[in-house]
């Protein structure tokens, strides 16, 4: 018996344009794009003392220093929403002795997660596919 399979280098040349396609420069601006508006939600429901918490909620790569630290990496590319590195962010958002928690980000996050993450998939399949036919 022989088997011979044609089309093989077509093949993988269209597999190495489709994992080419989910780079970190792909990846970050749908995930970001994506981000936008649950992080503009956050800002919205901020405490609006000075504004200076509300106008610390960004999309970024980038973490402070302290977060950075205490932040354990769960994937090759990350993209993170929220407000700076405030104390006054988490006393906001939990609430102390003293105060009665005011939730700005867990709710933002709560009714936006499933379709982010569902747009996100998507836009990754669209680059996979845009990578596929090009390939």
């Amino acid at each position: 018996m022989h088997v011979r399979i044609e089309g093989t280098k077509d093949i993988r040349r269209k597999l190495l344009a489709m994992s080419e396609a989910l780079t970190r420069e792909t990846l970050v601006p749908i995930i970001s794009d994506e981000l936008e508006p649950m992080a503009s939600e956050m800002r919205g429901l901020a405490a609006r003392a000075s504004g200076e918490m509300a106008d610390s909620v960004t999309v970024s790569t980038e973490l402070s220093p302290h977060q950075a630290a205490i932040n354990t990496p769960i994937a090759d590319v990350e993209v993170f929403a929220g407000p700076g590195p405030f104390v006054q962010a988490v006393q906001e958002e939990f609430g102390n002795y003293h105060q009665a928690p005011h939730p700005f980000i867990r709710p933002p996050f709560d009714s936006r997660v499933d379709q982010t993450l569902r747009r996100v998939g998507t836009a990754g399949i669209d680059a996979i596919l845009d990578a596929a036919k090009k390939g």
